[in-house]
């Protein structure tokens, strides 16, 4: 819901732009002092880089489950933004560099089960038997989410110790020094990776006080795959991790 509503609001800014001159001329204006236009080549690389992970990304069986039917602006942001005639796309800056921003550095699909959609909740006078089929698709639903970073994944700091799993109650624990997995849940589970280094340090991950001249590289990405047990490990599976990897460092114009 957040995710969706953050792309919704980035949209009705670009709205907001192209019918607003001033903000047209300054798409910087409500966002910071680091922020700056993206030129065309980086546009150009950056939405080629969204469609690599994006075919990175594998999906569950079409036999059983289909697309939960949501539009581009919140599958792959900043592609919608791109395809907007005027639209300018903007970026913040870190030590590495200038970056797209939330949502536009983020992809996310759902699917939903084909068994649960021949149930719908809304076509019954059933209360009961309605919050019932809206859980059973819920509970069925499986969600990939991506975030793209330029800069290293950052940590956790608890009692002065630096936590790279965050829940307890983690299992399958897989890390390396540019690697980092764990997967919580027991019928419907959750299963997080982190591609790229990590860092405790929160300065390396706060944006600058002014703009950075140049396109920052793809420092770590994050990836969630939630969903049914047995599906996540399917998909798990697929995950094709030297791909992810590769990826990573600079974004090449």
């Amino acid at each position: 819901m957040v995710r969706l509503l953050s792309a919704v609001l980035s949209t009705a800014f670009i709205g907001a732009m192209l019918i607003n001159p001033a903000l047209a001329q300054n798409p910087c204006k409500e966002i910071g002092l680091d922020c700056r236009v993206l030129t065309a080549a980086e546009v150009t690389v950056f939405k080629e880089l969204v469609l690599a992970v994006n075919a990175l990304l594998p999906m569950p069986d079409a036999a059983r489950y289909v697309p939960d039917g949501a539009i581009e602006v919140s599958n792959m942001p900043f592609v919608a933004e791109t395809k907007i005639p005027e639209a300018v796309s903007v970026g913040r800056s870190w030590p590495a560099g200038c970056f797209p921003i939330s949502p536009n550095n983020t992809l996310h699909f759902g699917y939903e089960a084909k068994a649960v959609q021949e149930k719908p909740a809304d076509k019954t006078n059933d209360p009961l038997a309605a919050v019932q089929a809206m859980m059973a698709i819920m509970e069925n639903k499986i969600e990939l989410s991506v975030w793209l970073m330029p800069h290293p994944y950052l940590l956790n700091i608890e009692d002065g110790k630096i936590v790279e799993v965050p829940d307890q109650e983690a299992y399958n624990i897989e890390k390396s020094s540019e690697f980092l997995s764990w997967q919580t849940g027991d019928d419907h589970v959750m299963l997080n990776m982190i591609f790229g280094p990590r860092t405790a340090k929160e300065a390396e991950t706060l944006n600058t006080d002014k703009p950075a001249p140049k396109f920052a590289p793809l420092k770590s990405i994050e990836l969630i795959i939630s969903g049914p047990k047995d599906e996540v490990a399917a998909l798990h599976k697929r995950i094709d991790r030297q791909a992810f990897a590769a990826l990573l460092g600079p974004v090449v114009m």
